[in-house]
C-alpha cells in the first residue's frame, strides 16, 4: 500500500510539472506573436497614439520636457541649434494627424521598438518628424521636429 501511495505521489507531481511547463511554453508564443506587429500597429501604441492627439493633459504628461529636437529653419542662412530643447512653458499642443485633403503623407516606422513619425508635404520639400518610445511608465514623445525645410 505504501509503494502505490508513492507512485500516486510521483505520477501528481510529473503531471504538474509537465502542465507548467506546456503553460509556460504556450504564454510565451503569444507574447513572441504579438511582437510580429511593429510597435506602431499595436493596440497599445495605437491606444495611447489617439489618446495623445486629443487629450492636451495627457499629451503634456506624456511628453519628456525638456524635449529634443529641432525648430523649424526661418531662412536659407539659419543653422539648427543642436543642443536646443522643447519647453513645456512654451509648448503647442499637437492635435490629430490631418493629411489636407493629399496635401500631406504620414510614414510610420518601428526602429527596434522606437516609433518614429514623419509627415511630409507632396513634395517632400517641408516635412516634420516625431519619436514615441516606450518608458517604464508608457509611451512617450521623446523628440520633435518642427514642420519646415530640412
Amino acid at each position: 500500500m505504501l509503494q502505490n501511495n508513492s507512485y500516486t505521489r510521483y505520477f501528481i507531481t510529473v503531471s504538474m510539472i509537465l502542465l507548467t511547463l506546456f503553460a509556460c511554453k504556450n504564454k510565451d508564443t503569444g507574447i513572441n506573436e504579438s511582437s510580429d506587429l511593429p510597435a506602431y500597429q499595436t493596440n497599445e501604441f495605437t491606444t495611447f497614439y489617439d489618446k495623445f492627439s486629443v487629450d492636451s493633459t495627457f499629451q503634456m504628461d506624456h511628453t519628456v520636457f525638456p524635449l529634443e529636437g529641432l525648430k523649424a529653419q526661418t531662412d536659407s542662412l539659419d543653422v539648427p541649434d543642436p543642443d536646443f530643447r522643447w519647453q513645456m512653458e512654451s509648448w503647442i499642443l499637437h492635435k490629430p494627424y490631418n493629411d489636407m485633403d493629399g496635401t500631406f503623407s504620414r510614414e510610420m516606422l518601428d526602429l527596434n521598438g522606437l516609433v518614429i513619425e514623419r509627415i511630409s508635404d507632396q513634395s517632400r520639400k517641408y516635412s516634420m518628424e516625431r519619436r514615441f518610445g516606450k518608458l517604464s511608465s508608457g509611451w512617450h514623445l521623446i523628440y520633435y521636429r518642427e514642420m519646415g525645410m530640412y
